[in-house]
């Protein structure tokens, strides 16, 4: 069995690092809080994660968000998933901005466009050379 207190990626630890007024300045361990597990998606995805947290990271500074928090990101039935504590319209909607933008890119080489498959059951958001690999494989 992992004994492992965190899963966070290189890559996620970086941007979470650049925002710690987002994401708290850590430990982030499974047992304290779900950003323990990283960011639970493909690296296509990160620049727009890395985008959206500059915007929120604004909106939040202007607007003057004492409470606002990410709580989680992930990939769920193919699409991108931001979860977070407070905020106000404009968090919103930036945040449903770079939903429908990860929703025509590629979760594993950030590629556009893409588009919802199922592969073996699983929904995932894949440009087609992605798709075609991962359908070879099995999973990635």
């Amino acid at each position: 069995m992992d004994e492992r207190e965190s899963y966070v990626t290189p890559e996620a630890l970086q941007i979470m690092r650049r925002f710690p007024a987002l994401f708290s300045t850590g430990p982030w361990t499974t047992s304290k809080t779900l950003l323990g597990w990283g960011f639970s998606c493909g690296l296509g995805w990160y620049p727009i994660i890395e985008r959206l947290s500059t915007d929120l990271s604004e909106i939040v500074r202007e607007d003057q968000l004492s409470w606002f928090q990410v709580s989680q990101v992930k990939q769920k039935f193919g699409e991108l998933r931001f979860y977070v504590r407070g905020g106000n319209n404009r968090t919103a909607a930036r945040i449903r901005e770079a939903v429908e933008e990860a929703a025509t890119t590629c979760e594993r080489c950030g590629h556009r466009p893409a588009e919802l498959h199922n592969i073996g059951g699983m929904l995932a958001t894949y440009c087609p050379a992605c798709c075609a690999e991962v359908a070879k494989v099995g999973r990635s």
